[in-house]
């Protein structure tokens, strides 16, 4: 498929960048493939686990809609250590 981007993002306890914003993004998968830890999404550095979106382990979030999908960056962190979080977006 045609202007996709997906890569692996080592996601730390400090909001770690997992993609940019862009305007021609037509929607994103963000997969946790922990077995035991979750990871919390966010659109800015402020993101803590407190306030942050959850995705439990070895879940998916669709940042896509039926009319729009989300066109800001997305960061994640962990409550410690590390964890290998994967995406895909499409209409870059």
């Amino acid at each position: 498929m045609a202007n996709t981007t997906y890569n692996t993002v080592t996601v730390a306890a400090s909001a770690t960048a997992v993609v940019g914003g862009s305007s021609a993004r037509k929607g994103m998968l963000i997969v946790n493939l922990s077995e035991t830890v979750t990871v919390y999404v966010g659109p800015d550095t402020s993101i803590t686990t407190a306030n942050a979106l959850p995705i439990l382990p070895l879940a998916t979030m669709s940042l896509s809609g039926y009319a729009e999908a989300w066109k800001g960056p997305v960061y994640a962190i962990v409550s410690s250590g590390t964890l290998d979080l994967r995406f895909w977006e499409w209409g870059q």
